[in-house]
């Protein structure tokens, strides 16, 4: 499966990751309060693109995702495999590439046809 050219890798405070199909998901399912409170640690591209992620009105306002100049492929491919360690017990880390379309395709046929553990727009 390929990548929608927009997939949004975005880590919280207890190193958990929800991976979005595109900005636009992105920024219609976080809160503006989370982003404006820190909720939010770090956001990437899956290929180590920087990403910018405010609430520039506080909690009232919209949240804004940016492309930065910066890449940092080290931080995201630690951030992935501390994800794995923590959230995917028992299973082999996989690259942020990986771990993206894991987590899209998890969440879009999730086990036993209930609700996701966690969003993948």
């Amino acid at each position: 499966m390929d990548l929608p050219p927009d997939t949004v890798l975005v880590f919280d405070q207890d190193e958990d990751l929800i991976v979005f199909e595109s900005f636009v998901h992105a920024t219609n399912y976080l809160e503006a309060l989370d982003v404006s409170e820190g909720e939010y640690t770090a956001a990437y591209t899956p290929d180590g693109r920087v990403l910018a992620l405010t609430a520039p009105e506080a909690w009232e306002g919209p949240v804004v995702l940016t492309r930065t100049d910066g890449a940092d492929l080290a931080d995201l491919e630690r951030r992935v495999a501390r994800y794995w360690q923590l959230h995917q017990v028992g299973q082999p880390s996989r690259d942020p590439l990986q771990t993206a379309r894991f987590l899209i395709d998890r969440d879009a046929h999730p086990a036993g046809g209930g609700c996701c553990d966690s969003v993948t727009c």
